[in-house]
């Protein structure tokens, strides 16, 4: 029988336990690991040199070195869409097979908590409520003045499967869609339900700014002082993507300079944040677990893949989701 490590991806199979007990009949014997983000790939190698199979979260790194040092590896599967703590091309020169989650179960999911989190950071919900609970109900209410979302320009970076989606939420709030996206036509924006513009433009006109963009090493820190500086004193940035697109120590100069109005993230460049992180002590920040994709309805759908995938790999196959890097 084979062995089954879970590495950092603590909700597969905790809800629906159904899908351990399947990868335990199965396969073999399955055990969950903890490791520190930032765990060498010689030490994440010799822990974990006897599995054949490897569902991994968004940490630590399995770069070519780790791949290297794992003989019996046959399958690692991401606990999500983005891979990008995977290097899977060297996987495959190790003939170690890499699948991920398809972006569209967690299309909606995503799409819905980038809304909530527009809605939260423009109507200044969670800055209320804490308020409220400090004992402030009674004091000058007039201070908490949010804006409203009708009509609004809303500025989505990265206008695929998840962008898309926000658009057509909004649309709901009569807003104007606008979005920046190098690998798309003005045709192909056009037929998706927005305008294309370019990176300033976006910067310039939009009221709420949505990042829905894979991290790369071309728009790493893409958020930054310059862009600060070309956004609106009010504008809303809201990030479901990756924290590593923006350069947050000049995000908090920036919105500390009133240089625009708050940012709503549930991602952060490391993660999770240490007690001491910048971010902690803003007002402005509204700052969540990296949660976008979690709800009972995502997450089964998401074990039921895992399993259906790490099944087809010990059958002698391919996961249905490989990845060709």
């Amino acid at each position: 029988m084979k062995k089954t490590a879970i590495v950092n991806a603590n909700s597969f199979g905790k809800y629906f336990p159904e899908y351990m007990d399947q990868l335990n009949k199965q396969v073999g014997e399955t055990k969950r690991f903890k490791f520190p983000s930032d765990i060498s790939p010689e030490d994440l190698a010799a822990e974990l040199k006897d599995f054949s199979f490897i569902i991994i979260g968004t940490e630590p790194r399995l770069p070519e070195s780790f791949f290297e040092k794992m003989p019996k590896l046959q399958l690692v599967v991401r606990f999500g869409i983005g891979y990008d703590n995977v290097d899977v091309i060297a996987a495959k020169e190790n003939k170690v097979m890499v699948s991920n989650i398809p972006a569209y179960m967690e299309r909606d999911d995503v799409a819905e908590y980038a809304v909530s989190l527009i809605l939260t950071a423009a109507k200044l919900v969670t800055y209320t409520a804490e308020k409220v609970k400090e004992g402030e109900w009674s004091k000058d209410r007039g201070r908490y003045l949010g804006h409203r979302l009708n009509k609004k320009t809303i500025g989505i970076c990265g206008f695929g499967n998840i962008g898309t989606r926000v658009a057509e939420i909004m649309q709901a709030f009569n807003c104007k869609i606008i979005c920046y996206d190098p690998y798309l036509s003005v045709e192909e924006v056009e037929k998706r339900g927005g305008e294309k513009v370019d990176f300033d433009e976006l910067l310039a006109q939009a009221d709420i700014i949505s990042l829905h963009m894979n991290c790369t090493a071309e728009n790493k820190g893409l958020f930054n002082k310059s862009a600060f500086k070309k956004m609106k004193a009010s504008a809303v940035l809201v990030n479901t993507a990756r924290g590593a697109l923006v350069n947050e120590e000049d995000l908090v100069l920036a919105l500390t300079a009133g240089k625009f109005g708050s940012y709503a993230t549930d991602v952060l460049e490391n993660e999770p944040p240490t007690a001491d992180h910048p971010f902690m002590n803003q007002e402005k920040i509204v700052l969540t677990p990296h949660i976008g994709a979690y709800n009972h309805e995502c997450n089964e759908m998401m074990c039921e893949s895992v399993v259906d995938d790490i099944a087809r790999v010990n059958a002698g196959g391919e996961p249905k989701h490989l990845l060709e890097g």
